[in-house]
């Protein structure tokens, strides 16, 4: 079920919300937006812990392994994006583990070989200063299979 909050949104932010639900990854609007790659500044100290109701969503036991992710994705040095990723490693390679763990690769772009597509949660176009938008969403393989559940909070530089 997708929950929408709206006060009072620009044009902008509802045209890249549209773009967000309508693209299989953020990361991929993200490239469009940037016309060059995004990076992930990943905070490696971060940690937050798995509600029961994400990991009902994700479909993972209370013994199942979910790692944390908190990154801001930026564009020649400009962060677009925020984001918190909860992902289930065991869904993915070893190589994409490895590259999540160690590298500067958005989780959008390391999950492309999957085929994954977003199933929108909520969005919030107002209201969530600093940021311009925010989306929750469930980031599912080819098959149906939740791979991550995404919080992913846009700066006003993703607008220009």
């Amino acid at each position: 079920m997708l929950t929408v909050a709206v006060a009072v949104a620009t044009d902008d932010a509802a045209a890249l919300s549209r773009d967000l639900l309508a693209s299989p990854t953020a990361t991929a609007v993200l490239e469009r937006r940037c016309g060059g790659p995004i990076r992930a500044h990943v905070d490696r100290a971060a940690h937050k812990d798995l509600t029961p109701e994400q990991r009902t969503r994700l479909g993972v036991g209370p013994d199942e392994r979910v790692l944390y992710r908190s990154v801001v994705l930026r564009c020649a040095g400009v962060a677009f994006s925020v984001a918190e990723n909860w992902y289930v490693p065991a869904r993915l390679t070893p190589e994409m583990n490895a590259a999540l763990e160690q590298g500067d690769t958005p989780f959008g772009a390391v999950i492309r070989p999957l085929k994954p597509h977003r199933k929108p949660l909520e969005q919030v176009l107002a209201g969530v200063a600093p940021y311009v938008l925010r989306h929750r969403a469930l980031v599912l393989d080819g098959e149906g299979r939740a791979l991550a559940e995404v919080v992913e909070n846009y700066t006003p530089a993703v607008l220009r």
